[in-house]
């Protein structure tokens, strides 16, 4: 069994919850909170202890795992503090706002010798990974261009509209676009150099913050891809997912429109290839919940001393880097070369 510290009760904490109380040998013992109410209605829906600091509850509770789940100016502090307490790490993404907090994460973790995964859910979407498989077994050819598409509008689960400040959450660019960013890289590789332009949050110029961004991206294998999100949209304005990949003998796609709050997620879409003869496949894929799908994998890796091999922290640190570089692109008017 893994003893688990929840940090954070808000939107992803629940979800993260949701998805141990389904694992058999996961069990949430603990939930933090500086937020007192929302943390002791998670704790109570786990049957768990609260806690306002991580610091008490390291030394009254035996953790085998510490779960991330607060806003992202925050994730070093806390992965710090488990990491020294030799406990698992599970950090939502993005890991952090700069290379150097995040190389600093990495330096601990290591040091610690305790493991570690970044919450890139789309590296275990089930979609997401059909897609990458069918491309790596040349049934259509070379890839030519990658596009992902994720749009939504301003979350509800950033409390106080935390997001919109890029203090706190590096903008739409870090937050949100770093998810797109990060599987193209993971299908093709290396990128050799990223044009972004993007709109900055209107109503709160001084804070910086991107609310929408579009990246153009060219990799070293000579593979283009287009990534476009942003949570700009307006009103009840689904939130939308599509990946379409152009191959040399036909096109993999696939559009999803999850409810406002992705929480019509379990309702799925179909995966289709278009081929160059005119058939049309629909894919069948697994229908697992990414969420759970991620949290059974660490679950697995972290009881059974097994290596983590996906979404590593130097996964997290890679796509960092590449959100980063389309935030500079935006705002600079530049080409980043890698």
């Amino acid at each position: 069994m893994v003893n688990i510290a929840i940090v954070g009760a808000g939107f992803i904490g629940k979800i993260h919850s949701d998805s141990y109380k389904q694992i058999d040998n996961a069990n949430v013992v603990a939930v933090v909170d500086k937020v007192e109410k929302k943390g002791k209605e998670l704790a109570s829906a786990n049957d768990a202890k609260y806690y306002a600091e991580l610091d008490q509850c390291l030394d009254k509770e035996e953790i085998d795992n510490v779960d991330v789940c607060v806003p992202t100016f925050l994730h070093p502090e806390i992965v710090e503090k488990a990491a020294r307490a030799k406990k698992n790490i599970f950090c939502e993404k993005p890991m952090a706002l700069s290379l150097d907090d995040a190389d600093k994460m990495i330096k601990v973790v290591e040091e610690n010798n305790v493991k570690a995964i970044v919450g890139h859910v789309v590296r275990f979407w089930p979609e997401y990974i059909k897609a990458k498989e069918v491309i790596e077994s040349g049934q259509l050819g070379k890839p030519l261009h990658g596009f992902c598409e994720r749009l939504a509008v301003i979350p509800d689960w950033h409390q106080n509209n935390w997001g919109l400040n890029e203090k706190y959450s590096g903008g739409a660019a870090i937050d949100l676009h770093i998810h797109d960013l990060d599987y193209l890289q993971w299908v093709f590789g290396e990128p050799k150099f990223v044009k972004a332009q993007g709109v900055y949050n209107p109503e709160e110029m001084e804070k910086g913050g991107l609310v929408h961004v579009a990246t153009n991206l060219e990799f070293k294998n000579g593979v283009s891809a287009l990534a476009e999100g942003g949570w700009a949209f307006k009103g009840a304005f689904p939130f939308t997912m599509i990946l379409r990949i152009l191959c040399e003998k036909g096109t993999i796609e696939w559009v999803f429109r999850a409810g406002k709050n992705i929480e019509e997620r379990a309702q799925g879409a179909k995966l289709t290839i278009y081929r160059e003869d005119g058939a049309i496949d629909e894919l069948d894929v697994d229908k697992t919940d990414a969420y759970l799908l991620e949290c059974k994998y660490f679950i697995d890796c972290t009881e059974n001393n097994k290596e983590i091999k996906k979404a590593t922290f130097k996964d997290g640190r890679s796509a960092l880097k590449l959100a980063l570089a389309a935030v500079e692109s935006s705002k600079e008017n530049s080409v980043v070369k890698f």
